[in-house]
């Protein structure tokens, strides 16, 4: 199933611009690399639902949250995205499993298709 986002294109990269212009360009992409599941969810063009994600989890404990595999495809800071996040059920941004940066977006787009 694909799901599209419509996210205006831009919102995330005017954030990364007001951070480097307050904080400078080495402490914005510092921040951009320990954030990167936020702003590549927050800056997503596409998402794909890949299933529930289950993890080893002791038999005393149950699921205290609805977590969910999806892959994206971003446009963030003038290059293309694809990757793996994993969502909680307000649509939040958990982890980042993987992600791969490109030239283009035809290149992200095979990725993201192919994502598992």
């Amino acid at each position: 199933m694909n799901m599209i986002s419509m996210n205006p294109i831009g919102r995330c990269d005017d954030r990364i611009d007001a951070l480097r212009a307050e904080l400078g360009g080495i402490l914005a992409d510092r921040i951009l690399e320990a954030e990167a599941a936020d702003f590549l969810w927050e800056s997503r063009v596409l998402e794909r639902y890949l299933g529930q994600h289950v993890d080893a989890i002791p038999a005393d404990e149950s699921m205290s949250e609805d977590i969910s595999r999806v892959a994206f495809l971003s446009l963030l800071d003038g290059c293309w995205y694809a990757g793996i996040c994993l969502i909680d059920g307000e649509g939040a941004a958990v982890d980042l499993l993987w992600k791969r940066n490109f030239d283009s977006r035809a290149e992200a787009e095979h990725a993201f298709r192919h994502a598992r």
